[in-house]
């Protein structure tokens, strides 16, 4: 099997569209959590990805999209596209190998390469299930099942009462596992938390995520300080670099330790479990793809931790999460993201099927969502230029 042509499309579609106006969109929307303070959210992105083999097959993939989907996109286009056409396909990761030892010959260990990488790791691995007429699922050698959610996030929210009435309400449709947004301050984290708490009852699980809000010393306190609130785990209380500083606040937490959304190649994730910083690890599909998730739901076996995937991004990328959690080692749960999101809920042809606080799989080959391109044209970007559209005028999304 021979790659025939990569391609990449950038899509965007700002929260002002979304809400008839800037001046309408609630600000636990534009900065939902702690890394969004100084540079808020403007809407959602996706890079998506086409590789089309000689037969006629092609397999769809996509790449992490925030903060801007078009750096990824021309990375594809102009670098990496020509460079892998004519390429044999047997294994992914052996036929991105050499772009990755490239990449990070030249410190590009993070960010939009390795998400560029990732998203077409995705693509070939639905190229190779498509070409085998089995679901990706199958393919990976797993089986089509029913795979557990947790809902999130519970943003930023002015109020205590708020938080715990829409976790409520994620209750109410549901799930059984709702994810809050913390990194305020301890004193406001704590008590937030203690509303959720309160608000769903000790039946259902109660997961934090901090994004990286706090330094070493606070953390330590904030996870003190929810001893008894039977949290089913803090994630990323500080940045994912300092793995050694996570493994102190391990020490002391009495709630598991989560990270790796931010993390990109199998190295970064050994070191976290290496230094003894987690007890739970959240790889992004986005980011380090189909065989990344395989190799390291491999290491979560081995050292006896849990593999629960971070779930953002369009209707490909969840789809193939889907999919991969139902063949990699170690899962336990998917996040399932609610958001206002077109790309992940307008523009697959057949739509997500997530209830009851489950994701049920496609049985089509592949990853098995279909993209309705003219519904896709309307957020594709024209020129890179997303500036119009976010401010309401001279929209350059192509309408």
């Amino acid at each position: 099997m021979r790659i025939k042509s990569v391609r990449a499309i950038p899509l965007y579609v700002s929260f002002a569209k979304m809400w008839g106006g800037a001046d309408k969109v609630p600000d636990s929307v534009l900065r939902p959590a702690a890394h969004f303070r100084r540079i808020p959210r403007s809407g959602q992105f996706s890079t998506i990805i086409l590789v089309e083999e000689e037969g006629g097959v092609t397999g769809t993939g996509e790449a992490f999209g925030l903060p801007y989907s078009p750096a990824t996109t021309a990375l594809i286009n102009n670098l990496i596209a020509p460079a892998l056409v004519g390429r044999e396909l047997d294994s992914p990761s052996e036929c991105l190998a050499d772009f990755y030892n490239y990449f990070i010959s030249m410190g590009h260990t993070r960010g939009f390469s390795m998400e560029a990488l990732g998203g077409i790791d995705i693509a070939l691995w639905d190229l190779k299930a498509r070409a085998a007429g089995q679901p990706l699922a199958v393919h990976l050698g797993g089986k089509i099942a029913p795979v557990p959610l947790y809902v999130s996030p519970i943003p930023f929210l002015e109020k205590e009462e708020e938080s715990a009435q829409l976790a409520r309400e994620f209750v109410e449709s549901g799930y059984r596992a709702v994810k809050l947004k913390i990194g305020r301050a301890v004193a406001q984290d704590i008590a937030h938390t203690a509303a959720v708490r309160d608000a769903v009852g000790p039946d259902v699980q109660v997961m934090l995520d901090a994004n990286c809000g706090y330094e070493v010393d606070d953390a330590i306190d904030l996870a003190k300080g929810l001893d008894g609130l039977d949290v089913a785990w803090l994630e990323e209380p500080i940045k994912p670099e300092r793995s050694r500083d996570l493994a102190r606040i391990r020490e002391v937490a009495t709630m598991p330790i989560a990270a790796g959304e931010n993390d990109y190649v199998l190295p970064s994730f050994e070191e976290l479990v290496h230094s003894g910083a987690v007890d739970v690890l959240q790889p992004n599909i986005t980011r380090v793809g189909v065989s990344g998730m395989m190799a390291i739901g491999e290491l979560c076996k081995r050292h006896g931790l849990d593999l629960a995937p971070h779930g953002v991004g369009s209707g490909i990328g969840v789809s193939a999460a889907l999919h991969a959690c139902c063949a990699a080692q170690a899962f336990s749960i998917y996040e399932a993201n609610r958001l206002p999101n077109p790309l992940r809920d307008d523009i697959p042809a057949y739509p997500i099927d997530m209830r009851d606080g489950l994701g049920f799989l496609s049985d089509r080959p592949g990853h098995g969502c279909e993209i309705d391109w003219d519904r896709a044209a309307e957020y594709e970007v024209a020129d890179g230029n997303i500036l119009g559209e976010q401010e309401g005028r001279n929209a350059t999304v192509k309408q």
